[in-house]
């Protein structure tokens, strides 16, 4: 089988794996769609010397495709199930797996940094892994709630957006998009801030009622503050991990407003924390969709007819990755997929 490694400096490589087979409890799933995350850029950036120390890891954590192979006691899905793919695999048997929460295991491996990843054409991972997709939703769907749906899903989830509210979504790659998907299904108004573009056309074209290029507006937080009429927003989802969209996220909320973060590692020194106080701001973080929120995942998109297919610009195939992480890297793009016949 043929996998995807990125091995430094912007390059990527082709290179040969034997075909997995699964032991007890495992399933090989054949891909069919597998899709490129921001967090994949750290490993395609990084020089090659700490690429050198990761080997030849399988890159990827958005796919999904079919059941190829079971291993012995699989019972949950058979060969010819169409799946959708949980990223982090767990030890099964702890109090963090037992909840759900597979990505705070001790033992968490997530797929394409720790396990092998996604991108090639087969995948070996746990029986509790590969969810079944319901036959409303596609295989673009699929590789989307493996990561960015998810993870737009639970966060959302915890600020509650509602048909009373104004939500600013700050950032508006494929995870603020998802963010500005769900948004308007849930009823908010959705405020979309982020910049090139492409990316503004995807949000007004995915629901959004206002954007804001960043570009060219200096001091967003302002802007919001306006278009709101001087009240501010009541909740924010922000993805972009800005230190500079973080403070105009604060500026912008309303007092007793809430928010979300789901980025942030890339903040240079604390910001001060006045504002939070005075305005009695709530603001949350979020990680990982927790693997038993799937279901409500599903419902949820299969009752508003959500679909991922909108906010894909690319498709390439896999042979042709080098060419699809340059363009994921430059910005220029909404969602970039690899899809096999």
């Amino acid at each position: 089988m043929r996998g995807i490694v990125l091995t430094g400096d912007k390059e990527v490589a082709i290179k040969q794996f034997p075909d997995p087979l699964p032991g007890p409890g495992e399933v090989v799933v054949r891909v069919k769609a597998a899709a490129i995350c921001g967090s994949d850029l750290p490993a395609y950036n990084a020089p090659k010397e700490h690429a050198a120390k990761r080997g030849d890891m399988i890159q990827g954590h958005e796919p999904s495709g079919v059941v190829e192979l079971v291993g012995a006691g699989v019972t949950t899905v058979q060969p010819g199930d169409r799946v959708t793919v949980y990223h982090y695999l767990g030890c099964g048997h702890c109090e963090q797996c037992s909840a759900g929460n597979l990505m705070w295991c001790r033992e968490a491996r997530g797929l394409g940094s720790r396990a092998h990843g996604g991108d090639a054409d087969l995948l070996l991972i746990d029986e509790r892994n590969a969810l079944k997709l319901p036959d409303e939703l596609t295989f673009i769907d699929g590789a989307a709630i493996a990561c960015v749906a998810g993870t737009g899903f639970s966060a959302l989830s915890k600020v509650a957006p509602s048909g009373r509210d104004i939500l600013a979504v700050f950032g508006l790659g494929p995870v603020g998009l998802t963010g500005v998907m769900f948004g308007k299904a849930m009823g908010a108004r959705v405020i979309g801030i982020g910049r090139r573009q492409i990316r503004l056309d995807l949000a007004r074209k995915l629901g959004a009622d206002a954007v804001i290029d960043i570009d060219q507006t200096p001091e967003p937080g302002k802007a919001l503050i306006e278009l709101t009429g001087g009240r501010g927003v009541d909740a924010a989802y922000e993805t972009s991990g800005s230190q500079d969209a973080c403070m105009a996220m604060f500026q912008g909320l309303r007092r007793g407003g809430r928010a979300v973060m789901v980025a942030g590692s890339r903040f240079e020194r604390p910001f001060g924390l006045g504002g939070i106080v005075g305005k009695q701001l709530t603001i949350m973080g979020s990680f990982v969709m927790p693997i038993h929120m799937y279901g409500d995942l599903t419902r949820f998109m299969i009752a508003h007819d959500l679909h991922f297919e909108p906010m894909v610009t690319h498709r390439f195939k896999l042979e042709d990755a080098a060419a699809a992480f340059e363009l994921f890297d430059s910005g220029e793009c909404g969602k970039v997929v690899f899809e096999w016949d």
